[in-house]
C-alpha cells in the first residue's frame, strides 16, 4: 500500500532565512536564588536545510521582558551557544516498506538568568524569520517567522508563593507520517512542580521579518514586544483543525494523547501546547510548534483502534481501525489474568472492575508485527433505583431522593439535585453519572383524577310537602352527607344545601353539593289582539317585578308591559326565585282591501276616469287634492290614493301613468319611376312589429309595381303609426338611350375632365361600361351612371390615345340594349 507520510522540516533555505527550522519550544526550570535555567530547544532540516543557514543559528539572540510594561529588561537580548545535535530517528510504523527519506535533529541552547520577582514576571522570547515558503495551511508562508516564547509567573501570585518549573513535553513526533494511516503518539508532558495538565491545539506565533530575520535589539532589527501577533490561516484552516485529515487532528485534553490520520499531501504548521494549572490557578503555558511534510510511502501493516474516553459499565465492543492485517491479538491489560486476550479482530470483552486498563492490540502480516497500545478508562456501572409507580391525589406531592451518591444527578424534570419534590403526572426518570457515563431509571406518577358527583338539585314550585332522594355517583369507597349519612342515596324532607364529601380508595377526597328549593306557584295570561299595521300595542302581564321576580319579553323588553306593533307569535315568561312560567300570544293586523292595479300606459294622449267601487271606505283623497270615489285622468305621472278601508285603517297605494309619442314611419313622397326601377321601401329601424298591405313583416320591401303602398309599425312602448306611399311605373319616365361621347380632356380645368359623363338617369337597373386600351387590356368599369373615369392608371396619368368602351345597360323601358365605340383621350 502506498500512503503520505510527515516529515518536520523546510525545503526552502537560505543564508539568513530561517527555512532550514523545522519547529521549537522554550521552557525553564528554577535553580533557586532567582535562578532560571532557560532552555531554547530547535528542530532543524538536516538534510534539505541549507549549511549556511543552521550555521547562522550557532548561537540564538533571546530577549527578556517586563511582564507588566512589556518593554525589554535591561542588558537583554542575550546571546546563547547552541549544544547537539541528537538525530531525530523514531518513526510510526513498524512495518514500513519504503521510509521517506527525511532526516530531523534537535539542538538546544541553555542559559541561567537571574530574575528577581517582579509584578507580571517574564516573557523569554526567541524569534527567527522566515517559515518555508510552500507550507500549505498559512498565508504568505515565506514571509512569515516564528516565535518560540514562554512566561515566567510572579511566584508572589501564586497559591503557593512557590516558584514554578514549567511542563517538559517528554518525547518528540516521530518524523514522518503517511496518509491514511493513524498517527498514535503519546504528546504528554512532566511537570516537577505536580501541577495539574491540560492539552490544547493553538495557533503559533510569529517572529522576524524578511528584513530582518534574526532580531538583536540592535542592528538586526529590534524584537517583537508582547503581546506576540499569530500567524493567519489560509483558508478552511483553523486552530483546531490545521491540517487535513479524516478523523482529523485531536489532542486529548487530560492525557495529552495526539491522534490524526492524514488524507492530503503537502506541509502544515501545527501548534500543541500544555497548561498548568495550581489548585485551579492557570500559573504557566509550554508551547511546541512544529511543521509537517506529506508525501507518499508504502507500509505493510498498522495497528490501530479506537479508544474510548469511557468504558461506561464492565463490557466494550472495541472497533478495530488496523490497516492491512491479517491476524491480530489482543490484550486487555488484565494483570492478574492469563485469560485477558482474544484474536478476534473487533472483539467484546467484559472487564472484572473499574479502573485504568493498558489495551495493546498487535496487527500482523506476513512477517511483520505493528502494535497500537491505549490506556482505556472502566467506570464502575451505577444502578439507580426509583420507588415503585405510585398514585397521588389532586395537589398532593411525591418526594424521590437518589439511591446511590454520583458524580451528577439529572431529573426529568430538569432539576439537578439529589433529590426532587414534583407534582407532576407521569414518567419520571432519574440519570446519574460518573464520569461522562450515565444510568437512568424511572417510575411513573399517577394522579387519582376521581371525583364525587352529587345528584338530586330540585326546584319545587308548589306548595306541596318535600319527600325527595338525593344520591351520590357510583364509584367512590366512601360516601358522607352533611346530614351525617354516610351511604350513597339519602331521603331529604326540606329545603336546602346538603353536602357529600366522597372518598375513592386512594383515600383521595372531593366535594359535592345537592340544592332542594320551593317557591309558590307561577301564573300569567296574556291575550291575543288583532289591530290597524303599524299600531303599537301595550301588553301586560300583571306581575309586578321586584325581589325574585321577573318579567321577560320575547321581544327583548323586560317589565310588567311591553311595546309591540309587529304582527307574530310572542311569549312572556315569569320567574319568581327558582320558578318560572311562560304564555304565548299573537299580534295580527287587519288584512290590506285597497288595490290600484298596475302602471297605466297612453300613446300620444290621456283623457279618462279612474273610478273606486271598493264598499264602506271613507276619506278618499286623490293625489291630496281630489276627494271622493271618481278622478279623471288628462296627464302622465303619478297617482296617489290615500283612504280608510272598511275596518277604519288607514291605506295608501299609487299606480305610474305613462304617455308615449307614437312611433314615427315615412315612406317618402309618391314618385314616378321607370318600368325597370325596383325601389326599396324602408318604414324605419327600432320597430317591434311591421306589417305591410302587401303581407310582408319586415322592415323593408321592394316596388315590383305600380299602386299604392302602406305600412303599420309598433314600436317598443306598444304605440302604433302608418304610412303610405305611391309609386307611378311609366317606360318613358327618363330616355332609355346612353349618350357616349367621342372624346375627353382630362387636363383639370373643370371641362371633360371625366368619362363617360353621360348623365343617365334611370338607377336602379342593370347597368355595365367597360373601358378598353388600345391592347385590349380592361382599364376601368363601372356599374353605376354616378362613375366615370379620371384618365389615370395605377394612379398615373394615362397616355393620349384612342380608347375602347363597351357598354350594357336596361333602358327605362325595361329593354335590354348595348353599344360599342371609341373615345379619345386628349391633353
Amino acid at each position: 500500500m502506498r500512503y503520505t507520510f510527515f516529515v518536520l522540516f523546510c525545503l526552502l533555505f537560505g543564508t539568513a532565512k530561517s527555512t532550514h527550522i523545522v519547529g521549537g519550544e522554550m521552557g525553564y526550570k528554577y535553580l533557586g536564588n532567582n535562578q532560571y535555567k532557560i532552555r531554547l530547544d530547535l528542530y532543524i532540516d538536516c538534510k534539505n536545510g541549507n549549511p549556511s543557514a543552521i550555521q547562522s543559528d550557532a548561537t540564538a539572540i533571546i530577549g527578556v521582558f517586563n511582564g507588566q510594561t512589556r518593554n525589554m529588561i535591561g542588558g537583554y537580548p542575550k546571546t546563547v551557544n547552541r549544544q547537539g545535535p541528537k538525530r531525530v530517528v523514531k518513526t510510526n510504523y513498524n512495518c514500513i516498506v519504503q521510509a521517506p527519506n527525511a532526516c530531523v535533529d534537535q539542538y538546544w541552547y541553555e542559559v541561567t538568568f537571574t530574575l528577581p520577582p517582579i509584578t507580571g514576571g517574564y516573557y523569554i522570547s526567541f524569534q527567527r524569520c522566515c517559515r518555508n515558503g510552500s507550507i500549505n495551511n498559512l498565508v504568505d508562508p515565506g514571509g512569515t517567522g516564528a516565535n518560540y516564547w514562554t512566561l515566567i509567573p510572579d511566584a508572589r501570585t501564586l497559591s503557593n508563593k512557590k516558584e514554578n518549573n514549567s511542563a517538559v513535553f517528554k518525547e518528540l513526533p516521530p518524523n514522518f507520517l503517511c496518509t491514511n494511516t493513524p498517527l498514535k503518539f503519546d504528546h504528554s508532558a512532566t511537570d516537577d512542580d505536580g501541577d495539574s495538565l491540560v492539552y490544547e491545539l493553538f495557533r503559533p506565533y510569529t517572529g522576524g521579518t524578511t528584513n530582518a530575520p534574526r532580531p538583536d535589539q540592535g542592528a538586526s532589527g529590534d524584537l517583537q514586544m508582547p503581546p506576540f501577533s499569530q500567524i493567519t490561516w489560509s483558508g478552511g484552516y483553523i486552530d483546531t483543525n490545521p491540517i487535513n485529515g479524516n478523523p482529523p487532528l485531536q489532542i486529548d485534553l487530560k492525557t495529552g494523547y495526539l491522534t490524526l490520520t492524514p488524507t492530503k499531501t503537502g506541509q502544515f504548521v501545527v501548534g500543541i501546547l500544555v497548561k498548568e494549572y495550581r489548585k485551579g490557578q492557570l500559573i504557566g503555558t509550554t508551547r511546541r510548534d512544529y511543521q509537517f511534510n506529506v508525501q507518499s510511502c508504502v507500509i505493510d501493516v498498522v495497528a490501530s483502534y479506537f479508544v474510548p474516553t469511557f468504558i461506561c459499565g464492565y463490557q466494550y465492543k472495541f472497533q478495530n481501525k488496523s490497516i492491512s492485517a491479517q491476524r491480530y491479538h489482543w490484550d486487555f491489560g488484565i494483570d492478574s489474568l492469563k485469560t485477558d486476550t482474544s484474536n478476534l479482530s473487533s472483539p467484546t470483552y467484559t472487564f472484572p472492575h473499574a479502573g485504568k486498563f493498558k489495551v495493546k492490540l498487535y496487527a500482523y502480516k506476513n512477517k511483520c508485527l505493528d502494535s497500537f497500545v491505549a490506556y482505556v478508562t472502566v467506570v464502575e456501572p451505577l444502578k439507580p433505583k426509583l420507588p415503585a409507580d405510585t398514585i397521588i391525589c389532586p395537589g398532593g406531592s411525591v418526594k424521590l431522593k437518589s439511591n446511590i451518591k454520583a458524580d451528577a444527578y439529572k431529573w426529568s424534570t430538569g432539576q439537578t439535585t439529589d433529590s426532587i419534590t414534583t407534582k407532576l403526572e407521569g414518567w419520571v426518570y432519574l440519570d446519574v453519572y460518573s464520569k461522562i457515563c450515565y444510568w437512568r431509571d424511572s417510575m411513573k406518577i399517577t394522579i387519582d383524577r376521581a371525583i364525587v358527583n352529587a345528584f338530586g338539585d330540585t326546584t319545587i314550585c308548589s306548595n306541596d310537602p318535600i319527600d325527595r332522594d338525593i344520591y351520590g355517583a357510583s364509584g367512590m369507597a366512601k360516601y358522607t352527607w352533611s346530614t351525617g349519612a354516610t351511604t350513597r342515596i339519602t331521603n331529604v324532607k326540606k329545603t336546602g344545601k346538603y353536602y357529600l364529601i366522597g372518598e375513592t380508595v386512594n383515600k383521595c377526597k372531593s366535594l359535592d353539593s345537592v340544592t332542594v328549593s320551593q317557591y309558590s306557584p307561577v301564573k300569567v295570561d296574556v291575550r291575543d289582539t288583532t289591530v290597524c299595521p303599524s299600531v303599537i300595542v301595550t301588553f301586560d302581564s300583571k306581575i309586578n317585578t321586584g325581589g325574585n321576580t321577573t318579567v321577560v319579553w320575547s321581544d327583548g323588553a323586560s317589565g310588567r308591559t311591553a311595546n309591540i306593533s309587529a304582527p307574530g307569535l310572542y311569549w312572556v315568561k315569569v320567574t319568581v326565585g327558582l320558578c318560572s312560567t311562560r304564555d304565548s300570544f299573537t299580534i295580527k293586523n287587519f288584512p290590506y282591501e285597497f288595490k290600484m292595479g298596475k302602471d297605466l300606459r297612453y300613446c300620444e294622449k290621456i283623457d279618462t276616469t279612474l273610478t273606486i267601487t271598493l264598499p264602506n271606505v271613507k276619506q278618499i283623497v286623490w293625489n291630496k287634492e281630489i276627494t271622493g270615489p271618481v278622478f279623471r285622468l288628462i296627464s302622465p305621472g303619478m297617482v296617489v290614493v290615500e283612504l280608510r278601508n272598511s275596518k277604519g285603517c288607514p291605506e295608501k297605494d299609487s299606480i305610474d301613468v305613462k304617455l308615449f309619442p307614437n312611433p314615427i314611419v315615412d315612406l317618402g313622397p309618391d314618385t314616378s319611376l321607370c318600368l325597370s326601377e325596383t325601389p326599396t321601401l324602408d318604414a324605419g329601424a327600432g320597430m317591434i312589429s311591421y306589417l305591410w298591405n302587401t303581407g310582408a313583416t319586415s322592415q323593408k320591401i321592394i316596388g315590383y309595381d305600380s299602386g299604392l303602398y302602406w305600412v303599420k309599425v309598433k314600436d317598443s312602448e306598444g304605440c302604433v303609426n302608418r304610412d303610405s306611399v305611391n309609386l307611378n311605373k311609366r317606360k318613358d319616365a327618363f330616355p332609355s338611350v346612353i349618350f357616349m361621347p367621342n372624346a375627353f380632356t382630362p387636363n383639370g380645368d373643370g371641362r371633360n375632365d371625366m368619362y363617360p359623363m353621360n348623365q343617365y338617369m334611370v338607377k336602379g337597373s342593370l347597368y355595365n361600361v367597360k373601358l378598353f386600351n388600345r391592347w385590349g387590356e380592361k382599364i376601368a368599369e363601372f356599374t353605376n351612371p354616378d362613375m366615370n373615369w379620371d384618365g389615370n392608371i395605377n394612379g398615373k396619368p394615362a397616355a393620349e390615345g384612342v380608347y375602347i368602351f363597351m357598354a350594357y345597360w336596361i333602358g327605362c323601358d325595361n329593354e335590354k340594349r348595348s353599344l360599342q365605340g371609341n373615345f379619345t383621350l386628349l391633353r
